[in-house]
């Protein structure tokens, strides 16, 4: 099995030196996926979608990767299946596999002798849902790759480990440089490994050519919240899946505009017993866009409706009396805009505050350009050309 292993690999690399049949230039923007933009490993996330080695992390859909999660043992399991083009197997035995999706893509890694278990000696368990450390993949990478074993001891954090030595032949591959550069002595071996890491040490292992898919047109510079000197939030947040574009106003409280305002929002609404300011971006007078609660979490209000799959975009002014100014329609249409590509919800959703409860919110000025369609035109505009990325500063 493993010189089949060995063939499999080399007839991979070998692949891997003829041209893509997808070459950068032909990729749309943004690649495969809508959640890697400016990720340092979205070159190599691409490598392994073409490669089919990754489909994504939504199904069905399939239009993100969730770069930032951790790798589990089981799609540790189905990447490298992909990869390698194992064969069909007979059961591992582990007594905790049956309800993975992933069952079969184990049995396989099994049969070829790349994962024995989680609990030696007597890996009766493959522990599917728990997150691969860095140790754990240099494992399962070195065993995959049959790579040779190396002299040396590159790294001053792995002495005494399980892993010291498929570690080392990772190094001596070029696979991995370290965890801590430019130093990189150190290897950090009970770190988890995050996907987007998992697609880089795949393509340098597997050779494939990584090749970063142009820009999409428009990046949005968003002001984290460091950046308006946000609170940190109070108290648990509810999860929820985004489903509609949701647009607010806000006037002055006590003459203050900007960053002042946002953390006087914030403070109030902390009075309230909110976790956080309620809206998820904020379009200030100023023009530009800041970050305000997770998106992950529902938002909140004052007023008698439930917010739950709302994306909700808050804009700085009182649009019963003011109109909002070009900059500030054009930051709101590229927030749907990235909000229609990131949750799959059409920009034909967006609606305002006032279409869900009894309020004037967003303003007869601004809920005039909702209902017209004004700027769910220019969001599909922006989707049609290729998007919008968010560039969020620390």
């Amino acid at each position: 099995m493993r010189t089949i292993i060995r063939l499999t690999v080399l007839a991979m690399v070998l692949a891997a030196l003829t041209p893509l049949a997808t070459s950068a230039a032909e990729l749309q923007p943004g690649g495969s996926f809508v959640d890697d933009d400016l990720s340092a490993h979205q070159g190599a996330i691409e490598a392994i979608a073409v490669e089919g080695i990754t489909m994504g992390c939504n199904p069905p859909r399939n239009t993100r990767f969730c770069p930032g999660d951790p790798v589990t043992r089981e799609q540790m399991a189905a990447f490298l299946v992909r990869a390698l083009g194992l064969p069909a197997a007979d059961t591992a035995g582990f007594a905790d596999i049956g309800d993975s999706l992933f069952a079969e893509d184990i049995d396989r890694l099994a049969a070829a002798g790349i994962t024995r278990g989680c609990n030696p000696p007597l890996n009766s368990v493959f522990c599917p849902e728990e997150p691969v450390t860095r140790g754990q993949m240099a494992a399962f990478l070195s065993r995959a790759l049959d790579l040779p074993a190396q002299d040396g001891d590159s790294f001053v954090d792995d002495a005494g480990t399980t892993f010291e030595s498929d570690i080392e032949s990772l190094h001596g591959a070029g696979i991995t440089a370290g965890c801590n550069p430019p130093a990189n002595d150190r290897y950090c071996p009970a770190r988890s490994v995050t996907r987007a890491e998992m697609a880089t040490f795949l393509s340098r292992g597997l050779g494939l050519d990584v090749e970063t898919p142009p820009a999409r047109p428009f990046i949005l510079d968003v002001v984290g919240r460091n950046g308006w000197e946000a609170a940190s939030p109070r108290g648990a947040f509810t999860p929820h899946e985004i489903e509609r574009i949701t647009i607010h106003h806000a006037g002055d409280l006590d003459g203050l505009t900007g960053p002042a305002q946002f953390r006087s929002w914030q403070r109030w609404h902390h009075t309230l017993g909110w976790a956080d300011i309620a809206y998820h971006f904020i379009v200030g007078r100023d023009g530009k866009v800041y970050e305000g609660r997770t998106f992950e979490a529902v938002g909140d209000t004052s007023t008698a409706y439930d917010p739950t799959g709302h994306f909700l975009i808050v804009v700085e002014g009182n649009f019963d009396v003011s109109v909002p100014s070009e900059t500030q329609l054009e930051m709101t249409a590229q927030l749907a805009a990235w909000a229609s590509l990131q949750f799959d919800v059409p920009v034909a959703t967006m609606s305002g505050h006032r279409d869900h409860a009894a309020t004037s919110c967003p303003g007869d000025n601004l809920h005039s350009l909702i209902v017209d369609g004004s700027i769910r035109s220019r969001a599909e505009a922006i989707l049609s050309l290729g998007g919008v990325t968010l560039d969020i500063a620390e």
